[in-house]
């Protein structure tokens, strides 16, 4: 598969076969990733792999919290608020994909929790990643982070893996750093569920949408601009 290929065709995948991913595997895709650029060459990024048990433990647990109601409180703040394009943006995708999955977010309220409550079981992954960088970094470093969770994706794709960044289980950081050993002066960034992708699976069937250039780009000093 070549880079372009793998930009074109990658998708965040949210239904996986239970098929386990070799440690070999990982550590080949790291290795790509770890080419990110980065500011001054920083490489801020260190991850804590798990599967098997470990991963089981983990979603046990946070899926527990989120029936028991224990508050979010991620180390890197969700938004509160989106500017209004954004925000427009983000409700189409939402309704798209639940359309995708026959959910009419209106009368199926059961199913539009599930379909959230999933995210804390890590879409039932063999495995899952755990991205953290020192809390005294600055933003340029969660921008370089950002690089590499990138490069990472496109690696997993060009190995026939699927793989899914998650913002919304980084909520119960207490738990993850507990589990973990995670020390506090790592800021837990990202998840990201990895595994073999369900083709099948309706919800990975789904293709979301990109903006049009015109709608973002902004051409100087070139002929007819």
């Amino acid at each position: 598969m070549d880079t372009i290929e793998a930009f074109q065709s990658r998708a965040s995948r949210r239904a996986f076969l239970q098929k386990q991913v070799d440690q070999s595997t990982l550590e080949k895709i790291v290795n790509i990733a770890n080419r990110s650029p980065s500011y001054m060459n920083t490489q801020p990024w260190e991850l804590y792999v798990l599967a098997g048990d470990e991963k089981d433990k983990l979603a046990v647990k946070l899926s527990s919290d989120i029936l028991k109601g224990v508050p979010l409180i991620p180390d890197m703040p969700f938004p509160t608020t989106w500017p209004p394009p954004h925000e427009e943006r983000f409700t189409r995708h939402r309704m798209r994909r639940f359309k995708a999955l026959g959910i009419d977010p209106e009368k199926q309220q059961d199913e539009v929790i599930a379909s959230y409550r999933n995210n804390f079981k890590f879409f039932d992954a063999p495995c899952v990643v755990v991205l953290t960088m020192d809390k005294r970094l600055t933003s340029w470093s969660v921008f370089d982070c950002g690089a590499f969770v990138h490069g990472f994706l496109l690696a997993a794709h060009a190995e026939g893996l699927g793989a899914c960044p998650q913002a919304v289980p980084t909520g119960y950081a207490v738990a993850i750093r507990s589990q973990l050993a995670i020390p506090d002066h790592l800021m837990i960034v990202i998840c990201i569920s990895v595994g073999y992708p369900d083709l099948s699976s309706p919800v990975n069937q789904y293709v979301s949408q990109r903006r049009e250039l015109g709608e973002f780009m902004h051409w100087y000093g070139f002929p007819g601009r």
